[in-house]
C-alpha cells in the first residue's frame, strides 16, 4: 500500500499522523488509564476504516489483513477464542473474554496493512512509552493510599504484575536508546534505575528474573561475535549463572522448611518467671533464622506487653496483624526466646515497629526483594507443611496449577471451551477438596496451561504458533526490542493468566504488531516477509 497525499488532504498526510498518534496515545496510557487507552484503540481502527473508504481501497485492506499469511496466523489466535465458543456452556464470560481480546483484533489488522513506521516515529513511540511508565511510577507514590509496606498498594492505576513487566520493557528501551540527544539519553539511563528500584519497591521476584533472562540472552548473543576461547567462556558463564541461582533458591526454600529440634520440648525448661515454655515442633516457620513458634511462654508476654505499650496484645496492630502474632516474630527475628525478658528487653523504638505491623528486627535492613524472598520461603514451607495456600500468592498458585493439572488432563484433545475455564475449576476444587475459600478459588494463573485447558492441546499448539511465527516470518527475533519483549511477555504467562486483562491484552495486541509488522526493517532485512505493502512510510 503506498501513502500518498489524498487531493482531500494538505500537506501532511492525516490520516497517517492519526494512526501514528494513535499508536503512541495507547502506549502512552497504557499504565494510566484502560478508558482512555480504549478511545485510543477505537481511534486507530476507525482512521484505518475511514482511510480505507477515502482511499477506495477498503477491501483491499481487509482482503491483505486476511489472507496475507502473517497477519491471519496471527488473528487466528483471536479466531480460536471464537470457535472455542460451540463446546463452550457459558457464554458470558466467553463473549467478555472476546471483549478482552479485543486489541489483538484492533491492532492486528490496522498495523500489518499499513506501511512500517520510520525510524524516528519507531524511537519516539517506545521512548514516550517509557517515559510515561516512569511518571506513572512517581503518581503512584504520591497517590498511595492504605498499607505503604503493601507492595500491591503502590501500583494505583494497574496491578503491580504489568507494571512490573511495562518497567522492565522500558529499562531495555532507555538502555538500547540511541536516537535520542545525549542529554535525553542520560536522564533515560537515571530513569532505568530509577525502574530498578521500582521494580524493588514492588517486590516482583518475576520482574528481576525477567531482565536476568534478557540480559543473559543479550550477553549470549555479543559473545558470538568474538573469538574462541572468549565467546565459550561467556556462553558458559551465562549457563551457569542462572544454574547458580536455581540452586540457591531451592536450597534456600528448602532451609526454611526445616523443623524444629523434637529435643528442646523435652528439657522441660522454665522461664525467669517460672513458667513453663510451649513449643510448636510442627510449624517450620522461621525469621531471621530463628524458629518463631518455640520457646512461647504466652501468659509472661500477656502480663508484660501492658508494661511497654498502649495497644492490646490481643488487639491488631497497624497492618492489621494480630499484635501477638507480629511481637513472636519480632522476637524470633532477634533470636529472643517470647517470655517477659524478651520483651522487656525490646527498646522503644522495636516496640513502637512491633506496633506499626513490622514483623522482623532486620526487615527495615534489608531491600523489599529480600524480603519477598523470604516471603516466597515462608509460603512454600507453610503449603509443604500444612497444604496453607488462601492469602499467599504464590501458594495459592500452586494450588491454582495443581487443580489445572488435573483439568488439563481429563481434556487434553479439544479442552472445554472458551468461556468454562472457571466453570471447571470450581468442580475441581470441589473435587479436591481444596482448603482454599470460594473468593480465591480462581483460574490457573499460567497462560499456556489456560490455553491448554481452553481448547486442549491442539489449541494450545495453535496458539505458540499465532505468536511465534509470523515474528520469524517477518524476521521480528532478529530484533533487540521484540526478544526483549518475548522474554517479557513469556516469562509473565508462567505466573499470570496475561492476556486476560484489558491490561495484559493490550501489553499483548500492541507490542506484538508493533515490534513484528510497524517496525523498521533494517536494509540487510528488508526482504525477510516483506511484501510491498509494508514499505516504510
Amino acid at each position: 500500500m503506498t501513502v500518498a497525499s489524498s487531493g482531500l488532504l494538505r500537506g501532511h498526510d492525516v490520516f497517517r499522523v492519526v494512526h501514528v498518534g494513535a499508536l503512541a496515545l495507547c502506549a502512552i496510557m497504557l499504565p494510566w488509564s484502560t478508558a482512555i487507552l480504549s478511545v485510543a484503540q477505537m481511534l486507530l481502527v476507525a482512521n484505518w476504516l475511514v482511510e480505507g473508504i477515502v482511499r477506495k481501497d477498503i477491501v483491499q485492506r481487509f482482503r491483505r489483513a486476511f489472507t496475507w499469511a502473517p497477519s491471519l496466523v496471527f488473528l487466528s489466535f483471536y479466531f480460536l477464542h471464537i470457535i472455542g465458543l460451540v463446546w463452550t456452556d457459558d457464554l458470558k464470560w466467553g463473549m467478555d473474554l472476546l471483549r478482552i481480546l479485543l486489541p489483538v483484533l484492533s491492532f492486528g489488522p490496522a498495523l500489518a496493512t499499513a506501511p512500517r513506521l520510520q525510524r524516528k516515529a519507531f524511537d519516539t513511540m517506545l521512548l514516550l512509552g517509557a517515559w510515561s511508565v516512569v511518571a506513572s511510577t512517581f503518581a503512584c507514590l504520591l497517590l498511595t493510599k492504605g498499607d505503604a509496606m503493601d507492595y500491591r498498594s503502590l501500583s494505583v492505576f494497574i496491578s503491580h504484575i504489568r507494571l512490573s513487566m511495562l518497567l522492565c520493557l522500558a529499562v531495555v528501551v532507555f538502555v538500547i536508546d540511541r536516537s535520542a540527544p545525549r542529554s535525553l539519553r542520560l536522564a533515560g539511563y537515571a530513569m532505568a534505575c530509577w525502574a530498578l528500584y521500582f521494580i524493588n519497591e514492588l517486590g516482583s521476584l518475576q520482574g528481576f528474573f525477567m531482565l536476568g533472562a534478557i540480559a543473559v540472552v543479550a550477553i549470549w548473543r555479543m559473545a558470538a561475535g568474538l573469538k574462541r576461547p572468549w565467546s565459550s567462556l561467556i556462553r558458559v558463564a551465562m549457563l551457569l549463572i542462572p544454574a547458580t541461582g536455581v540452586v540457591w533458591m531451592l536450597s534456600f526454600v528448602r532451609a526454611n522448611y526445616r523443623l524444629p529440634d523434637p529435643a528442646i520440648a523435652e528439657s522441660v525448661e522454665r522461664t525467669a518467671g517460672g513458667d513453663y515454655y510451649t513449643y510448636d515442633l510442627t510449624n517450620p516457620q522461621m525469621e531471621n533464622g530463628t524458629h518463631v513458634w518455640t520457646y512461647l511462654a504466652w501468659r509472661e508476654m500477656e502480663r508484660t506487653w501492658p508494661l511497654r505499650s498502649t495497644h492490646s496484645l490481643q488487639g491488631n496492630d497497624e497492618r492489621g496483624h494480630p499484635m501477638w502474632s507480629t511481637l513472636v516474630r519480632f522476637l524470633a527475628s532477634k533470636g529472643q526466646r517470647k517470655d517477659s525478658v524478651g520483651v522487656m528487653g525490646l527498646s522503644d523504638d522495636e516496640v513502637r515497629a512491633i506496633e506499626r505491623g513490622i514483623p522482623s528486627a532486620v526487615q527495615e535492613q534489608r531491600s523489599e526483594w529480600r524480603e519477598r524472598v523470604d516471603e516466597v520461603a515462608f509460603e512454600l514451607a507453610q503449603y509443604k507443611a500444612y497444604g496453607k495456600a488462601e492469602g499467599h500468592s504464590v501458594a495459592m498458585r500452586l494450588e491454582y496449577l495443581k487443580a489445572g493439572w488435573s483439568i488439563a488432563k481429563e481434556n487434553w484433545s479439544f479442552g472445554v471451551g472458551t468461556g468454562d475455564t472457571q466453570r471447571a475449576f470450581d468442580a475441581q476444587y470441589e473435587r479436591m477438596g481444596s482448603s482454599l475459600s470460594k473468593e480465591w478459588r480462581h483460574r490457573a494463573h499460567n497462560e499456556y496451561l489456560t490455553l491448554w485447558i481452553s481448547f486442549g492441546v491442539f489449541g494450545l499448539l495453535l496458539s505458540l504458533i499465532a505468536w511465534c511465527w509470523p515474528a520469524w516470518r517477518l524476521g521480528a527475533w532478529r530484533s533487540t526490542h521484540f526478544i526483549a519483549w518475548a522474554i517479557i511477555f513469556g516469562i509473565s504467562c508462567l505466573t499470570d493468566d496475561t492476556i486476560e486483562t484489558q491490561a495484559g491484552a493490550t501489553f499483548f495486541g500492541l507490542f506484538y504488531t508493533l515490534f513484528v509488522y510497524a517496525a523498521p526493517l533494517d536494509l540487510k532485512h528488508e526482504y525477510i516477509g516483506s511484501a510491498p505493502t509494508h514499505a516504510s512510510a
